[in-house]
């Protein structure tokens, strides 16, 4: 899709310096691709400690072992 945008010139200028070897557009694509990237690791951590997200993986791992176990035992008892 085409769009026509306003970038400061300054800005414009230090992407470019950080990446090298491409075109305006390549530049910008990642800038962009880079920013929603970080948008949803902010969002992911947000969710940490909640009970929707846990990254302790060893009480999740322990967790899960338990129903595991705990539903073996209820279907060999039918």
């Amino acid at each position: 899709m085409r769009t026509t945008i306003n970038i400061d010139d300054h800005l414009l200028a230090e992407l470019m310096k950080a990446e090298q070897g491409v075109s305006r557009s390549e530049a910008i694509r990642r800038a962009v691709g880079e920013r929603l990237r970080r948008k949803q690791i902010e969002e992911f951590k947000a969710l940490a400690g909640s009970r929707l997200v846990n990254l302790d993986w060893r009480v999740a791992e322990a967790q899960e072992l338990k129903e595991h176990i705990s539903h073996g035992r209820k279907t060999r008892s039918r």
